[in-house]
């Protein structure tokens, strides 16, 4: 797994294009899959990456995902900030997320069971790029989501101050 936070930077790159996609469910799509290491680095169970880094474990964290993107959005009540929570949205980006990160970590780990439990067969991508281009890849799908994010606020934020000097402006008779 390139370092977990890696991760968000598909999601930011992913969500500064496709703003319909939900992008709390992105973000923690991108990095659920990575409690499977985290239990075996604390309590010495399973595997650094073992089944839930697979097709497996994008079913089993796709509801639980989604649940947690609508739970943010209802506690932190971002409907007044980002489009409104869909179900169907959130299951659709959230899948996107949990392919995307066993994606990335089946390029640089041969243990990886990518298709399981369609198939058992390890490092069926290992080695199409090395790990340095797996970080660099996501470090500028960051940088480059958030610079078009920025981008984006501002163009939003001009065409709004835009618009209400437009309304302002008395009408000529």
């Amino acid at each position: 797994m390139p370092f977990t936070p890696f991760h968000f930077g598909f999601a930011i790159f992913l969500w500064s294009i496709f703003f319909l996609l939900d992008p709390i469910a992105l973000l923690i799509g991108c990095v659920i899959i990575d409690l499977e290491p985290i239990v075996y680095i604390i309590f010495g169970v399973g595997k650094l990456h073992g089944i839930m880094h697979s097709f497996f474990g994008v079913f089993v964290f796709l509801l639980p995902t989604s649940l947690l993107s609508w739970g943010t959005y209802k506690i932190l009540k971002l409907e007044s900030h980002i489009k409104a929570y869909n179900p169907f949205i959130s299951l659709l980006s959230s899948f996107i997320a949990l392919v995307s990160h066993i994606f990335f970590d089946t390029i640089i780990y041969p243990e990886m069971m990518f298709f399981y439990p369609f198939s058992k067969k390890t490092g069926i991508l290992f080695g199409l790029w090395s790990l340095r281009t797996d970080y660099l890849i996501l470090t500028i799908m960051f940088f480059t989501g958030l610079i078009l994010l920025i981008l984006r606020f501002f163009y939003v934020k001009t065409k709004k101050k835009q618009k209400n000097e437009v309304e302002k402006q008395p009408e000529k008779e």
